[in-house]
């Protein structure tokens, strides 16, 4: 029979390895598996967050409100006549102003212009009020916009309405006048947005 086999050694007498040193991390080379599993790094509450959010857009909408233009005035158009004068058109447009705020308004200038039906552009500052009168006066046509007349420097009491008219002359026939694209109002105010009005064809 073989002989019998050594003893094996005894668990007390098993040499066990080293156990490896602890990992030395860099401050700017955290492992991800630190990053993901410590509960050091967590994400910030949700509840703070909305609630800045929700004071941000507060105080921005209440800027926004506070410093939002106030109308100061209004322009309407509300008639228009016209003349055919030895090839060119004279024009007298008839507007409402409406005066918004508390205070007067000055006009410093009125201007107009028209778009033709083949795309070109006139532009016309309004004739001196002396000047209008007679227009109106020698051509009948233009007696369906007779009103007050619009002029520089005239004064828009607070909180009233003024309807007046201006005359132009456009180097244009009178059939292209008719058939216009638009025809544009503007009145100029001092300290004040230039006020715009632009009529559609056929209107007013």
């Amino acid at each position: 029979m073989p002989e019998n086999p050594q003893n094996p050694p005894s668990p007390a007498n098993i040499q066990k390895p080293a156990a490896a040193p602890a990992p030395q991390h860099n401050a700017g080379h955290i492992p991800i598996t630190e990053e993901l599993d410590s509960a050091k790094w967590t994400l910030p509450p949700i509840v703070p967050l909305l609630i800045a959010a929700v004071l941000v857009a507060v105080i921005v909408s209440v800027l926004v409100f506070s410093n939002r233009a106030t109308p100061s005035s209004a322009l309407a158009l509300t008639k228009v006549a016209s003349v055919d004068q030895e090839g060119n058109t004279m024009v007298a447009i008839q507007a409402r102003l409406d005066n918004q705020i508390d205070k007067a308004l000055w006009i410093k200038s009125i201007t107009a212009e028209i778009e033709t039906p083949d795309g070109k552009k006139y532009k016309d500052s309004s004739a001196p009020s002396t000047d209008a009168a007679r227009y109106i006066d020698a051509f009948s046509p233009l007696q369906e916009a007779k009103a007050d007349f619009f002029k520089e420097d005239l004064k828009i009491p607070a909180k009233t309405s003024y309807n007046g008219v201006a005359v132009f002359a456009f180097p244009v026939a009178k059939k292209d006048f008719d058939a216009r694209k638009t025809l544009t109002l503007r009145v100029q105010i001092y300290d004040n947005p230039t006020l715009v009005v632009v009529s559609p064809p056929g209107k007013p």
